[in-house]
């Protein structure tokens, strides 16, 4: 569900403040500018067409002459404009819907605008700080496919590139490592960001490898560099710069293979984890939800997962206690090692496939005994 700040400074045209009839323009926590209260066949005709920010609904900063850059879409109900670049504190916005320009909308209805400012931030508050960065070993394959950032609380979107960049052992920049999406691939809450290396740079005779080379080369060391003035979504810069550093590894061609895992198997009348020990590290994201555990009959039980030891650790906490018989570890082959290789496949090059979740899963289940 989206919070929403506060925000409602002064809506001109029709109705807007909160409780009222008809639609009205807020501001959401993630910054998104959003019109409320359209009615559904409005939304769905919306949802069918390619819409571009511009006439129906734009927003600029308060005396600009020019709109802000952005996607408009239909979310949850909502009418978002997304800005390309984060929103700064302090400043106020101008916001203009107009509902003239709805699929069979009256010509004649005047704008909705709203003057919308997000507050600056809480000077008192906790300053947001890099929890971890994935893969979270110093040993990292050649054929890296992708880093996962975790935050300690929502971040800004739109310049991530702008903060990041990857260093050889040298200490210079390497060359464009990481395909830069105008779609930012965050989490829903904002607070983990997936940074996807060039794939192009990583499968041989592809020409961004042959013009640029390879982003990894084994032997080397590289590191990760992000900086402290990466501001969070309120404005507010982080609590300090980070540094992962790691050695390169030659490739990893194999697909991982659920036969080589380790199941260490807990008793009968407890709450004692399963515990899975890989031989090699997995995708950290992948391998938190895309590992379960069934009973006999195929029903999956309720419970906690947890990855640990550099993702090659999955440990499986019951909510109730273990009853002695049969169970499967069932694993989606959409899990994938570090290098992209998911089970039974090796990497393919088209990532953006691999965005888009699938639309029907396929398993593989490893057998396994909990006894009295």
């Amino acid at each position: 569900m989206t919070c929403w700040l506060p925000l409602l400074l002064g809506v001109a045209g029709l109705p807007g403040p909160v409780g009222t009839e008809g639609p009205s323009i807020r501001l959401a926590e993630d910054g998104a500018f959003e019109v409320v209260g359209l009615e559904a066949p409005a939304l769905e005709l919306l949802e069918d067409d390619d819409l571009r920010p511009g006439s129906l609904f734009s927003v600029a900063v308060m005396g600009a002459d020019r709109p802000m850059l952005g996607r408009l879409r239909v979310e949850s109900g909502r009418l978002r404009f997304e800005p390309r670049y984060a929103i700064r504190p302090g400043t106020t916005y101008r916001a203009t819907f107009r509902p003239g320009l709805l699929p069979g909308g009256d010509p004649e209805a005047g704008p909705i605008e709203a003057d919308l400012t997000r507050p600056d931030p809480d000077a008192s508050a906790e300053a947001t700080r890099i929890v971890a960065v994935y893969p979270s070993g110093d040993r990292l394959p050649e054929n890296l496919l992708r880093f996962y950032v975790q935050f300690s609380a929502p971040m800004s979107r739109g310049e991530v590139y702008h903060h990041l960049e990857l260093t050889g052992p040298d200490g210079d920049p390497v060359p464009f490592p990481f395909l830069e999406l105008d779609e930012e691939l965050w989490d829903p809450s904002g607070t983990r960001l997936t940074l996807l290396i060039d794939p192009g740079r990583i499968k041989q005779g592809l020409v961004p490898r042959e013009e640029l080379g390879p982003v990894l080369e084994s032997g080397r060391r590289y590191t990760l560099r992000i900086g402290s003035d990466w501001p969070d979504a309120d404005g507010r810069p982080l609590a300090g710069p980070f540094r992962k550093r790691f050695e390169a590894t030659p490739a990893d061609e194999v697909p991982p293979e659920p036969s080589d895992w380790t199941i260490e198997t807990p008793e009968a009348g407890t709450r004692s984890p399963l515990v899975v020990r890989l031989p090699e590290p997995l995708d950290h994201a992948l391998l938190g939800r895309l590992l379960s555990v069934s009973d006999e009959n195929g029903r999956l039980l309720a419970g906690r997962a947890e990855v640990g030891e550099a993702e090659t650790r999955w440990s499986f906490t019951p909510e109730a206690p273990w009853h002695a018989g049969g169970y499967r570890l069932v694993a989606d082959t959409d899990l994938e090692d570090l290098a992209g290789n998911g089970i039974g496949r090796p990497f393919e090059v088209d990532v953006f496939d691999r965005v888009e979740p699938r639309v029907e899963a396929r398993t593989v289940t490893v057998p396994f005994a909990v006894t009295p």
